[in-house]
């Protein structure tokens, strides 16, 4: 089968532009169209080469869509779960896991320090290229903290020459980037410049001030071809974010406790916060002259600062070795064995020895026949704080006639005990006892396109299992965090389906059902059992405009009223639907007018109890390029 051929149906359900497809003499046939190489293992992978479920959020959906920051990108994604006190506080979960269990990843470096989750504050998009889902385990390639699965954020390439760029836009406050990158043959370079404010509303929902917050960040990455052989490359992010917050009057460190939602969470204007990411990695890379292998050593490094955290840093440092194993050059293989060695150190701000894991990692990747391909691997930490531990993944692609593609997978993944739970908010080992999380699970299912309707519907059940949960019940320090007994089970259905009508129109549709349940068998929080969203895109045919248009409906999303007494209610929210919507005018070559509407009809969306949540907010800017 011809692999470009064959990428038709994966591209449709990966959310990436659906114009690739043209009818002819009764079968599906593609436009030129690169392949997407999705970083889901030890190497990388060819999307219609990768057997786990995954969505690749391209640049033209962000630009299109008026996504102004990643975590509007990622909500009503398939299997994703976004939900927390505000905007500038907000959990990503996979699957029904934790926000702990998906690893966040910027150009490969790890996001978040010190082996704790990353929260999203309000990472920009303005220098985006794309956006890499990865569900179900996936520590083979990263190690612990991919329990559920991985968003790799992928920012802008050079293309070839001089590159320049600029965006401003207005509204609820103001947004402001740039960009210039140079490439040629040998050298590629960006480096971008954001800022982002947000006027922000009142959090408290009182009618007090509203909680407003700013995104600084610079981002600069490179790659050089210093001779036929070796290559040398680098990445550097630094982001300054603050932002305000209300209180709470959950008795918590002494605060005013309180006996109804009204009066829970109340207006303070002189909450506040800031907090500071740096991350940056550079790498080597020499290939022989037959190319048959490849040696790849990197090191990165994350450091993120906070008002509650002095200092969280991780370090990686790692050698790759890529085998062709049907001795073509490894670019090319069809059979590539990859072996990765690692020693990752993690550092919390505790008075506590740094964490230090040494890792063997070995993967296969290949096609077993023409139509079937296959990803192998096996991973075993060397953990210094905790007992050592074996990880596995396999997945498969099998194609059938009419693009017909069958995929399935399943892994075994690990997670450590953050530093804050290890320690219960001391500065000592509170909670010594404590063993790593481990999640097992698999999925499996079917994309098929929709002869005659240029597009395709992909549907995905999965079922992962969490043991040895750890939770707590403390709202004042120390904490005790402490190992459920019993198993904590999730399984759901993703369905996924886009439709080109005709060139002016595209219509998209993602639903997830999720089934999450605690140990002891009670919902597990801030999942909606039911999340979907449909969407579609007008191109105007006369005139270079284009209208985007998204409607997100959930339903069966629970939470604890912290504010009820011992033993805590966990009660259903109410249900919601946001319509957003957007376009864009290109005035001239390189020249875009861009506006946007968010919750257009002005609908109350609770994600937590007691909070408030946006309402209609509208945005108008410009985009330019030279």
């Amino acid at each position: 089968m011809n692999k470009s051929v064959s990428l038709s149906a994966l591209v449709i359900a990966a959310s990436v532009s659906t114009n690739a497809f043209a009818q002819g003499s009764g079968t599906t046939q593609t436009t030129q169209l690169e392949p997407i190489i999705v970083s889901a293992g030890i190497s990388p992978v060819a999307a219609d080469e990768y057997g786990r479920s995954h969505t690749v959020i391209t640049r033209d959906d962000i630009e299109e869509r008026g996504y102004a920051t990643v975590q509007e990108a990622l909500e009503a994604q398939p299997g994703i779960s976004m939900n927390g006190d505000a905007p500038s506080n907000r959990q990503i979960r996979i699957r029904g896991g934790e926000g702990s269990h998906t690893l966040i990843l910027i150009d490969g470096v790890r996001a978040a320090a010190g082996d704790s989750e990353y929260i999203f504050r309000g990472l920009d998009t303005s220098y985006i290229e794309r956006i890499e889902i990865l569900r179900g385990p996936q520590s083979v390639p990263y190690g612990t903290d991919a329990s559920t699965g991985v968003i790799n954020i992928v920012t802008q390439q050079a293309d070839t020459g001089f590159n320049a760029g600029a965006a401003v836009e207005i509204g609820e406050g103001d947004a402001e980037s740039a960009y210039i990158a140079y490439g040629d043959t040998k050298t590629q370079v960006t480096l971008n410049i954001s800022n982002r404010y947000d006027r922000g509303f009142d959090y408290s929902g009182d009618g007090g001030e509203s909680d407003s917050s700013r995104w600084q960040s610079i981002t600069t990455k490179g790659s050089f071809n210093l001779t036929r052989r070796l290559d040398t490359g680098f990445t550097y992010r630094i982001a300054d974010v603050a932002y305000d917050l209300d209180e709470n009057a959950d008795g918590f460190g002494g605060r005013p406790s309180s006996d109804n939602e009204s009066d829970y969470v109340f207006d303070d204007p002189s909450e506040s916060s800031e907090a500071l990411e740096r991350a940056g990695s550079g790498y080597i890379e020499y290939r022989p002259h037959d190319q048959i292998t490849s040696h790849r050593v990197s090191f990165n490094r994350t450091s993120n600062q906070s008002d509650t955290v002095t200092d969280d840093v991780t370090e990686v440092a790692s050698y790759r070795l890529q085998y062709s194993a049907d001795r073509v050059a490894v670019a090319k293989s069809r059979q590539l064995l990859s072996l990765l060695v690692e020693r990752k150190t993690d550092r919390g701000g505790a008075d506590l020895p740094d964490r230090q894991t040494d890792s063997v990692a070995v993967e296969y990747t290949g096609w077993l026949a023409d139509d079937w391909s296959a990803q192998v691997g096996v991973r075993h930490d060397f953990n210094e704080s905790f007992s050592d531990v074996v990880s596995w993944n396999v997945a498969s692609s099998y194609f059938l006639a009419n693009d017909i593609r069958l995929h399935a997978s399943g892994g075994r993944a690990i997670v450590n005990p953050s530093f804050f739970e290890f320690t219960g908010g001391t500065s000592r080992a509170f909670n010594a006892d404590l063993e790593p999380e481990e999640n097992q699970g698999f999925d499996i299912g079917v994309e098929v396109p929709l002869s005659g309707l240029s597009g395709s519907v992909g549907v995905t059940y999965f079922k992962e299992t969490l043991t040895n949960e750890i939770s707590s019940d403390d709202l004042s320090a120390p904490f005790t965090y402490e190992n459920d007994e019993g198993e904590s089970d999730r399984e759901g259905v993703e369905l996924a389906a886009s439709i080109a009508v005709n060139p002016s129109l595209d219509l998209r549709g993602n639903y997830t059902y999720l089934d999450a349940t605690n140990a002891d068998g009670s919902i597990e929080v801030r999942r909606p059992r039911n999340e979907l969203s449909l969407g579609l895109t007008w191109r105007a045919r006369q005139i270079p405009v284009t209208i985007n248009g998204d409607l997100r409906h959930v339903r069966g999303l629970y939470d604890t009223q912290f504010w009820e007494p011992t033993p805590r209610p966990t009660e259903e929210l109410p249900s919601f639907t946001t319509v957003d919507l957007s376009g864009q005018l290109d005035v001239l070559p390189g020249l875009t007018l861009t506006g946007r509407v968010t919750n257009l009809t002005d609908e109350e969306n609770k994600e937590v109890w007691g909070y408030a949540t946006r309402g209609r907010a509208g945005f108008v800017g410009v985009r330019a390029s030279w």
